[in-house]
């Protein structure tokens, strides 16, 4: 059986909505909703053993009066922050869906981040731009929410391109969470929490990328890391996939240590490789143990062999992802992270680099099989 997600809310109109866009966005879950205490408290008689999460009006839950060893994952809906006294996890109940969707995946994921010893964190890297870093980064991303992993986003490019991915957001979202850090730490579970976003068509969490270059070029390598320390830490997230730009400042040399995998791109171009070469010996230079975790990948692969010799470690590339002629001329950048092609090839790096199924079966809706545009919903509970 999959995840067990009960609703207890009285408001009909609003347990259907919910119950409804629940099934759509996650299929593998089973999704039970009541509006009565008497239908509810039976449901609690005859199966709490396999109710993985309950989600419930304030007022419900607490004529209910559910006691932890029937059911130990609790979201209480309220109107206010704070109305259920520290009880149970509170969420706003008139939000958004997709607030709503983040929320309850990360209370359903957290048991699962809990049992591992913390988080992987992957670079995807590249030593020039125009290798398709951002579009692997985020195809990662996807896959790996399909396997059920909770993920997370940290875009860290000078110029920022993934607005027309994520919608026009708050840039100044980064910079405040950095002031948080240095000036407030104790405050950074309650900013985190605000701050990020949550984008479901790619199943991940993310804060917004600043439209300035200034933020990333003043990003110091002591406060990169504290970042990323606070996010793995956080027990949110089995995986964060960090897509920085190509330089070689000390922050990228910091983030290529905190790194658990680099997986790095190039492209079957005499330039490409030869950048690949320098910038690789380079860092050699200044840590010679991180080629030991670098995957090098070749990226828009034609399926024809290298035209170009091999420089980099090993005797060719630890797996090639196929170069999609479609992409150069489409308007909808949405079709970028639905490639069948593409899509299966990423699946296997994903394999390679041990990043398992979490869930016991995992359905990709039809839509997001075919090379088309994809929907984000915007959809709220009012």
């Amino acid at each position: 059986m999959g995840t067990r997600v009960i609703l207890a809310v009285p408001q009909w109109e609003y347990a259907s909505k919910l119950a409804d866009y629940l099934r759509e966005e996650e299929p593998t879950w089973e999704i039970a909703a009541f509006t009565h205490i008497s239908a509810m408290r039976m449901e609690l008689d005859n199966h709490r053993k396999s109710v993985d999460l309950l989600v419930g009006q304030l007022e419900m839950l607490e004529e209910l009066n559910v006691a932890s060893d029937e059911v130990k994952r609790i979201i209480a809906l309220v109107e206010s922050n704070g109305d259920a006294g520290g009880k149970w996890t509170e969420l706003l109940q008139y939000q958004p869906l997709t607030t709503l969707l983040s929320a309850i995946r990360n209370e359903v994921t957290s048991r699962v981040v809990q049992a591992r010893e913390g988080c992987k964190v992957i670079t995807v890297f590249s030593a020039s731009g125009g290798i398709g870093k951002t579009t692997t980064s985020l195809n990662m991303i996807r896959q790996a929410g399909e396997r059920g992993l909770a993920t997370f986003y940290l875009n860290l490019e000078t110029l920022n391109a993934t607005a027309i991915l994520f919608g026009q957001g708050e840039p100044d979202r980064l910079s405040r969470l950095l002031y948080v850090l240095q000036a407030y730490p104790d405050k950074w579970d309650e900013q985190f929490q605000q701050l990020r976003r949550h984008q479901p068509q790619l199943r991940t969490d993310f804060i917004d990328a600043p439209d300035h270059p200034g933020e990333r070029l003043a990003l110091s390598s002591e406060l990169l890391e504290t970042l990323i320390t606070r996010i793995r830490d956080s027990g949110k997230y089995n995986l964060i996939v960090v897509d920085p730009d190509s330089g070689a400042t000390d922050w990228h040399c910091k983030l290529l240590e905190l790194s658990d995998v680099i997986v790095w791109l190039t492209i079957d171009d005499r330039q490409s490789m030869s950048k690949a070469k320098q910038l690789l010996h380079y860092w050699q230079e200044q840590n010679a143990a991180l080629t030991d975790k670098s995957m090098f990948i070749l990226n828009k692969a034609l399926g024809t062999g290298l035209v170009n010799a091999w420089s980099l470690p090993g005797e060719e590339p630890a797996t090639c992802l196929p170069y999609i002629p479609q992409w150069k001329a489409s308007d909808q950048p949405s079709r970028m992270i639905g490639s069948p092609v593409f899509c299966g090839a990423v699946d296997e790096l994903l394999d390679q680099l041990g990043i398992t199924k979490r869930t016991a079966s995992v359905r990709r809706r039809k839509e997001e099989h075919h090379d088309g545009a994809h929907r984000v919903d915007a959809r709220g509970i009012s």
